[in-house]
C-alpha cells in the first residue's frame, strides 16, 4: 500500500524475460510487417509519442556507443525504451547488445525484459518492405543492395514478402565471401541473384536500391541514381551523399528522427536540403495521407529508427508470451518503499 487506502498496483505482479530464440518465435517478419504498418502510421497521426534519441560515445579507441530510445503509443498502450550497445571491434555477430524494457502505461511496471537485438532487425527490415510496397514503381524487378549484413538480409526478406514479382538482384560488399554467401540466400527467397564487384555494378539500371552500410563515407552517389528508383536508405547516416538526398524525395521514417539523425541530416547539416524538404512520413503514405508519386523522381526512405516501432514490436511480443506463456517469470519486489 502507498497512499492511505490506495491500491499498490505493483502487488503480485511478475516481469516476463524473453531471449532471442523466443522473441524470434513470437514475431516473424509476416507479423511483424502488419505491427510495423501500424506503427509507422500510429507516430504519423500523432498517436505516439517519442523522445529525442540519447547517445553515449566512449572514449577512444574502443569508438564504442551507447543509444537509447523511449517512446509511447497511446492506441496500443505501448510505453518503452530499448538500449542499443555498439563495439564495433568486437566479433561479428557479437558487436551489438540490445535490451527492450516494456512497462504498464497505466502504471509503470515493469511488463517484460526481452532481446532487442532480433527486435530491432526485424523492425528495420519490416520498414525497407513497407517502403518498397508503398514507394517502388509498380514494375519495379531488379534490385541492387550494397552490404551483406543483418539489415540488408532482412530488409531483402521483407521487401520479398511485401513485393514477391521482384526477380532479380545483384549484391556488393568489400568482401568477396560475404557477396556470395548473401546472393545464395537471396537465391533461397526465389532471386536471380548475382554478386557484382563493384557499387557501380551493383546499382547499375536496377529500380530498387538498399544501401545497409556501416560506411563512414558515402558509397551512393549522384551518378548512381536516376528517376524512377526507390533507394531504402537503412544503414548509417553517412552512408549517402548529401546530393542525393538534395536530389531526391524524401520519406521519412519519421521527420524528427530523421532531421536529427538519418541521411537527411547530414545534408541538413551542409546546407544542401532546408528542415522542411522532407516530403512525408512513411506513415502518412501507408494511411494514404500523402501521395508521392514513383517514376518521376529519385524517392530516398530515410530509416534512422523510431522508438514506436520498438515498443508496438515489444508490446506483441509480450501479448503472445503471455497468452503462450513463453520466457521466464521474474519478480523484482518492486513493491513496498525502498
Amino acid at each position: 500500500m502507498g497512499e492511505m487506502g490506495a491500491v499498490d498496483p505493483f502487488a503480485g505482479r511478475q516481469t516476463r524475460i524473453l531471449g532471442m530464440e523466443e522473441v524470434r518465435g513470437l514475431l516473424d517478419m509476416r507479423s511483424a510487417l502488419e505491427v510495423q504498418r501500424e506503427a509507422f502510421v500510429s507516430h504519423a497521426s500523432g498517436n505516439a509519442t517519442a523522445m529525442r534519441n540519447a547517445w553515449l560515445r566512449l572514449p577512444e579507441p574502443r569508438r564504442a556507443w551507447l543509444k537509447i530510445l523511449a517512446g509511447h503509443d497511446a492506441s496500443t498502450a505501448a510505453l518503452g525504451v530499448k538500449i542499443l550497445a555498439r563495439f564495433p571491434d568486437n566479433p561479428s555477430g557479437a558487436n551489438l547488445g540490445s535490451l527492450v524494457v516494456l512497462l504498464d502505461d497505466e502504471s509503470g511496471f515493469p511488463l517484460a525484459v526481452m532481446d532487442g537485438v532480433y527486435l530491432t532487425a526485424v523492425r528495420t527490415g519490416a520498414a525497407a518492405g513497407l517502403a518498397t510496397e508503398a514507394l517502388a514503381r509498380a514494375d519495379a524487378a531488379l534490385i541492387g543492395i550494397l552490404g551483406t549484413g543483418v539489415v540488408a538480409r532482412f530488409s531483402l526478406e521483407a521487401m520479398m514478402l511485401t513485393r514477391p514479382g521482384l526477380g532479380s538482384l545483384k549484391v556488393y560488399s568489400r568482401s568477396p565471401e560475404r557477396r556470395e554467401v548473401f546472393a545464395e540466400f537471396a537465391r533461397d527467397l526465389g532471386l536471380d541473384a548475382s554478386p557484382v564487384g563493384s557499387v557501380d555494378e551493383a546499382v547499375r539500371d536496377v529500380d530498387i536500391i538498399v544501401t545497409a552500410s556501416n560506411s563512414q563515407t558515402p558509397i551512393l552517389r549522384p551518378h548512381h541514381v536516376w528517376a524512377g528508383q526507390l533507394v531504402n536508405a537503412m544503414g548509417i547516416r553517412t552512408e549517402v551523399d548529401p546530393r542525393v538526398i538534395a536530389m531526391s524525395v524524401v520519406v521519412a521514417d519519421g521527420r524528427e528522427e530523421s532531421r536529427a539523425e538519418g541521411k537527411f541530416s547530414v545534408a541538413l547539416s551542409d546546407g544542401v536540403v532546408s528542415a522542411e524538404d522532407i516530403r512525408a512520413d512513411l506513415g502518412e503514405v501507408l494511411a494514404g495521407n500523402a501521395d508521392i508519386a514513383s517514376g518521376d523522381d529519385v524517392i530516398v526512405f530515410d530509416s534512422s529508427g523510431v522508438a514506436t516501432q520498438d515498443v508496438d514490436a515489444a508490446r506483441v511480443v509480450w501479448e503472445r508470451a503471455e497468452r503462450q506463456d513463453v520466457g521466464t517469470l521474474v519478480d523484482f519486489g518492486l513493491t513496498g518503499t525502498p
